[in-house]
């Protein structure tokens, strides 16, 4: 296997300006791989144990994010991938495919002291090599979690959305089949040659036939659809106990029914009930139609207002209480899976604050869902709201097991997380963070068995920011990949 030579490696951007004896030692330690077109340079999870310079060609990596293999980076000739120098990888994160014919440099990480010694400057370079790794990394997984969180809410979303779709449909479906029987009444009603009275005592019925002013207990509901079954009976009605039933949820009393028998002729009496009945039972379908359909718009609205997918990223007067209210709804799914009892103290005449509401949305989700995580079935979320003169204090508090000091202390910190492997990245208190952060504002954690507080401190007063609606730079935190 040959190796490389001085002209080969001397116009790449590692090595550009050093002296000839530094790229000589890797003339000498480095091994040289030619790699065909759509061959893999190392595979995901193999011990990372070097590192590899592209000197001709164009290396792709892919990793796994949700499920899918996805292109993370492109190594052009002249850069690096794989091990670096001070770096804590353990395993290769993803793998790498040649996405043309392409030669490498593989460096064993064995040798990484020698090289620094021998060139300081190429550690120097590799140093920003991994810094700028850091930051890419940290924005992958960042975009991971927000990927993560909009799917959770979109898993909510469709929940709350189907019930009312299903709800309107049902209820369309059955408002056709009794349009069949309109041509029945017509002709019925036709028959019996009322007179101006009786078409008024049938109004005056069926105004009486709106809703009670009480909803009934089951019992209830039972004795007075036998009372009014009964009556139907007795007054020869036919379908008695049809039409006792399309009344029962009504206002109807047997008082009502007794006037009206002795307002319309006997032989009219069946059909005009029956008639009433039919228009009772119609316009509750139609009601059932009209709240399913404001139900799907509520939701709509909610989700372009908790998204701000119709507003700008600039920091604008904005209301929290609202921003709270959306991400409650958001997560409404996952709040009735467990049962669990919400309590809102929201002070009134609350002030607006300035604010970039999208992403204050996110502080709430993340909060939110960590504490709904972390609570039992059935358990109570409070969430308050107040002015503390200057600024605008939003506590969210749960009754679960609390959160142990040692956590505690790292809990804020990128990539830490006590959940399962595959069910939280650890970025999601850290961008609550850097969100808060980036208002100017402060969020901190109060725990103890059965009560947890996240306190989240908003200012009141204008924000100015050099980069608005940005986060502070990512920090260095070592987990390079």
């Amino acid at each position: 296997m040959t190796s490389f030579s001085l002209e080969q490696l001397r116009s790449l951007d590692l090595f550009e300006g050093l002296p000839d004896s530094h790229i000589a030692w890797f003339c000498d330690k480095g091994i040289r791989i030619d790699l065909a077109k759509g061959e893999r340079m190392f595979e995901y999870g193999q011990a990372a144990d070097y590192m590899f310079v592209v000197v001709s060609g164009l290396i792709e990596r892919f990793e796994k994010i949700g499920g899918q293999w996805l292109k993370v980076a492109i190594t052009h000739a002249g850069q690096v991938t794989g091990m670096l120098p001070f770096s804590r990888m353990t395993r290769y994160p993803g793998h790498t495919v040649a996405a043309e014919p392409s030669t490498v440099m593989r460096v064993d990480k064995a040798d990484f002291h020698e090289m620094l010694e021998v060139s300081e400057e190429v550690g120097q370079r590799l140093v920003a090599v991994m810094s700028d790794r850091v930051r890419g990394d940290v924005r992958l997984e960042q975009q991971s979690e927000r990927m993560a969180a909009l799917g959770r809410l979109s898993a909510g979303l469709a929940h709350e959305l189907n019930n009312p779709a299903a709800a309107a449909r049902r209820a369309a479906k059955t408002l056709l089949e009794r349009q069949g029987k309109l041509p029945h009444f017509v002709t019925a009603m036709a028959g019996l040659q009322l007179n101006a009275e009786h078409g008024e005592a049938l109004e005056q019925l069926f105004a009486h036939a709106g809703p009670p002013t009480r909803a009934l207990g089951a019992l209830e509901r039972s004795d007075r659809e036998d009372q009014l079954a009964t009556w139907l009976e007795d007054a020869g009605v036919a379908s008695a106990w049809e039409i006792a039933g399309q009344l029962t949820d009504s206002a109807v009393t047997l008082e009502h029914l007794d006037a009206f028998a002795n307002q319309v002729p006997p032989e009219a009496l069946s059909v005009a009930l029956e008639w009433i009945a039919e228009r009772v039972t119609t316009d509750r379908i139609v009601e059932e139609i009209v709240a399913a359909t404001a139900r799907i718009s509520e939701l709509i609205s909610s989700i372009k207002t908790y998204s701000h997918m119709d507003r700008s990223s600039e920091h604008k007067p904005l209301d929290v209480r609202e921003g709270l209210d959306n991400t409650l709804l958001m997560m409404g799914h996952k709040i009735k899976a467990k049962g669990i009892v919400i309590e809102r103290e929201y002070q009134e005449n609350l002030p607006h604050l300035p604010g970039n509401a999208g992403e204050l949305n996110q502080v709430w989700t993340n909060l939110i869902d960590n504490a709904i995580d972390a609570m039992r079935d059935g358990g109570l979320l409070r969430l308050e709201a107040r002015d503390t003169t200057d600024a605008v204090e939003v506590k969210i508090i749960d009754d679960g097991e609390g959160i142990p000091t040692d956590v505690q202390t790292h809990m804020f910190e990128p990539f830490f997380t006590t959940k399962d492997v595959g069910e939280g990245t650890g970025l999601g208190l850290d961008i609550a963070l850097r969100i808060v952060q980036a208002h100017r504002g402060v969020i901190d954690v109060d725990s103890r068995p059965g009560r947890t507080e996240m306190r989240v401190l908003l200012p009141q007063a204008p924000i100015i920011l050099e980069h608005q609606g940005h986060t502070p730079e990512d920090p260095h935190t070592g987990m390079d990949g």
